[in-house]
């Protein structure tokens, strides 16, 4: 138990290290464009991807608003994307398999950080974003 908890910490802390890079490598080549990454943007980000910072890594862009974009994708072909708005307001969009069915359920929108968590609850995404 122990030794699970410090794995799961260091992950975390690797994690939280990859995306503070990526973040700072998005604000240096996002000036080199003229886009100023959006402090709130970020802010939002770090708040949802939480402390301990989640051990699923997400692929991260700055979209040419300023806002950083964050992706998940799973092997099944599960994918969530969320957009941080500011003022703890999501874009999002979700791909997801159901079971026993070959079609793709999709689903997009705007929202606040607890009605995305709904969301990622209802489509059960939680292991593609905490692992």
């Amino acid at each position: 138990m122990v030794v699970e908890h410090l794995q799961r910490t260091q992950d975390a802390s690797e994690v939280h290290h990859a995306y503070r890079q990526r973040i700072d490598e998005l604000s240096r080549r996002g000036i080199e464009e003229g886009i100023s990454l959006s402090e709130a943007s970020e802010r939002d980000f770090w708040a949802f991807v939480g402390a301990p910072v989640t051990a699923r890594r997400a692929g991260l862009v700055l979209m040419d608003n300023g806002n950083l974009r964050a992706v998940w994708k799973g092997d099944d072909g599960s994918h969530l994307g969320i957009h941080f708005l500011g003022g703890q307001s999501v874009r999002y969009v979700i791909f997801k398999r159901r079971l026993a069915s070959t079609q793709i359920s999709r689903v997009a929108g705007i929202d606040t950080f607890e009605g995305i968590k709904k969301q990622i609850r209802a489509f059960d995404l939680t292991s593609l974003v905490h692992g």
